[in-house]
């Protein structure tokens, strides 16, 4: 049986992959070590629940929008301070 990752551990992953990093990478790259890493892309930790340091790292190191990636496109607030 397939085990279904959570929305966010598949972002990660993905764009892991897209990078060309290995995890080991990602890990050194944020200050982490390789075990934190994995359970965040195995989905075994919420990346919800992570730091705002390790949160923003992350992002950074793999390009992934972080309001994306914590609110998944749900975050209605956004419009209020959008000026155009």
């Amino acid at each position: 049986m397939v085990r279904q990752l959570p929305r966010e551990a598949e972002m990660l992953r993905k764009a892991r992959i897209e990078m060309g990093y290995t995890q080991q990478q990602v890990a050194t790259l944020i200050g982490v070590h390789i075990k934190a890493y994995r359970r965040l892309e195995y989905g075994e930790r919420d990346i919800r629940n992570a730091s705002m340091k390790i949160g923003l790292a992350i992002c950074a190191v793999l390009c992934i929008d972080p309001m994306l990636l914590v609110f998944g496109g749900e975050f209605k607030a956004m419009a209020v301070f959008r000026t155009e």
